[in-house]
Formats: structure tokens, sequence, C-alpha cells
């Protein structure tokens, strides 16, 4: 009975390390909608800088040839 009992709380200690990892890599809904809401603004940075670059250049070429 009393291994019972030592490999239990072995055990729980083991269990107890897990979840502490578990929780500090563990990622919130309000830290994953931030990084969506930052990447989406980004990319949408960068579409519009890209098609105001692609204008630019059509016009370059059309006005200078």
């Amino acid at each position: 009975m009393e291994s019972r009992v030592s490999r239990l709380e072995a055990d729980l200690a083991a269990l107890k390390t897990d979840v502490a990892v578990i929780r500090s890599n563990y990622v919130t809904k309000e830290d994953l909608h931030k990084e969506i809401n930052n990447l989406t603004w980004r990319l949408i940075t960068f579409v519009c800088s890209f098609g105001t670059a692609l204008v630019a250049a059509t016009y370059f070429i059309a006005r200078h040839s």
C-alpha cells in the first residue's frame, strides 16, 4: 500500500510539471486574435503597395513609350 501511495505522489509531481509546461505555452484567444489582426493588416498593406507600384509602372511605360 505504501509503495502505491509513493508511486502516486511521484506521478502527481510529474503531472504538475507537465501542466505547468502546457500553461506556459498556451495561447489565449486574445493573443491569437491580435496576431491574426496584425497579419491581416500586413497583407492588406502589401497588396495595396504592390498594386500602387504596378499602376505607377504601367503609367510610366505608357507615358514614355
